[in-house]
């Protein structure tokens, strides 16, 4: 992959967790404006894999290109699923800390989907450049998981403190609750 290619798509990258931080930020200080300015961050992180399927070919037979792309879609769903639906669906609008589902294993099960998704989206392209972008973006979300959990969660949530004692960072086992596991 060409250096310049590789450097805009990281930049773009970049700059939709750089606005997904924001995001976050603006609702701890209630800045509405900034909310609105921000929000695109989250979906500006997924247009270099968009622009990978159009600019990029894809090395592998079709026996391995059919498989991979299949669990990039049902990674991404789950993606989508945890991030976007499944605490608004399940939740009521209430602004209490959702530790059930995806979020019984792990606080941020969205970091683990998309790691996935990088891991696939490497292996398909086979392309140096694309694994170290997908390797760069993984960090990026890393280090957005971070400030989330240590920083800007703590501030959005009373209660995320106690939050955290119950519920894994990246991964675990379903907590005990009222003498049974939660198999949510």
């Amino acid at each position: 992959m060409e250096f310049i290619k590789l450097f805009l798509y990281g930049a773009l990258g970049l700059s939709g967790y750089i606005l997904s931080g924001l995001y976050d930020v603006s609702i701890i200080h209630e800045k509405k404006l900034l909310r609105k300015i921000a929000y695109p961050g989250f979906f500006i992180t997924a247009v270099p894999y968009v622009l990978f399927f159009f600019m990029v070919e894809i090395p592998h037979h079709i026996a391995v290109t059919v498989p991979v792309i299949l669990l990039i879609f049902v990674f991404s769903w789950l993606l989508i699923y945890s991030v976007l639906i499944e605490i608004p669906r399940n939740n009521g609008g209430n602004s209490v800390l959702y530790d059930r589902g995806t979020y019984s294993f792990s606080r941020h099960p969205g970091f683990l989907w998309y790691t996935t998704i990088n891991v696939l989206v490497a292996i398909l392209f086979w392309d140096p450049g694309i694994l170290l972008l997908c390797m760069l973006f993984t960090i990026f979300n890393f280090v957005l998981v971070i400030m989330e959990d240590r920083v800007l969660f703590p501030r959005m949530f009373s209660s995320y403190q106690e939050y955290r004692d119950t519920v894994p960072f990246l991964f675990g086992f379903p907590k005990i609750r009222s003498g049974e596991v939660d198999s949510e």
